[in-house]
């Protein structure tokens, strides 16, 4: 469903010469994530499998194609980067296994290296406390990173004692996660993709 703030008018896929395509995105995603986007059949599976379309402004489908139009600046500002969930259900339906999460973990880096603000203030801030989990420790620790949301949002109190408590003493969250062993690759990787800030 189109958003306020995007809205996706008849004419958003405009006609374009294809002369004037911009086509260094595309590389860029080929040199960076290892993704060719000229492998894309255009079927629509990935748009038809996908769990959250319902509240998306933009298909996966329509990510792909406005890549491929050199329109990644109008891309940026879309919602739907942020609130894909990476569930893999288009990776596995997709004929050609164009790896769209991927895709959109990519656009959400770029939008946040270039200060494009997220249309949900939220989302930005768990994006933000979970990369930084990974940076720090290698991994996400579940209870930490709820805790720290909550103060960030002002909710305190959200989620703690339903579904929070519940899944505690059934021992689905571990407030003592073991640490991950060598830390230090992990820190190195983010250093080497030089996308976060800092």
């Amino acid at each position: 469903m189109p958003s306020s703030t995007t809205p996706m008018t008849a004419d958003f896929f405009k006609a374009i010469k294809l002369d004037e395509i911009d086509n260094s995105f595309q590389q860029e995603l080929l040199d960076n994530c290892g993704i060719d986007l000229n492998t894309c059949l255009e079927c629509g599976k990935c748009s038809g499998g996908c769990s959250n379309t319902h509240i998306f402004d933009i298909t996966a489908r329509q990510v792909v194609k406005l890549i491929k139009m050199g329109e990644v600046d109008s891309l940026l500002k879309m919602d739907s980067l942020w609130t894909c969930v990476s569930c893999q259900l288009c990776v596995d339906r997709c004929p050609a296994s164009i790896d769209i999460p991927r895709i959109m973990d990519y656009l959400r880096e770029v939008a946040y290296k270039n200060q494009i603000p997220a249309t949900r203030e939220q989302v930005l801030v768990f994006h933000e406390l979970m990369l930084g989990h990974i940076e720090k420790g290698g991994r996400v620790e579940e209870g930490f990173l709820a805790m720290e949301f909550n103060l960030k949002t002002g909710d305190y109190f959200k989620d703690v004692f339903d579904p929070g408590m519940k899944m505690f003493f059934k021992g689905k969250v571990n407030p003592f996660t073991p640490k991950m062993k060598k830390r230090d690759e992990t820190r190195r990787i983010f250093k080497m993709t030089s996308l976060r800030k800092g």
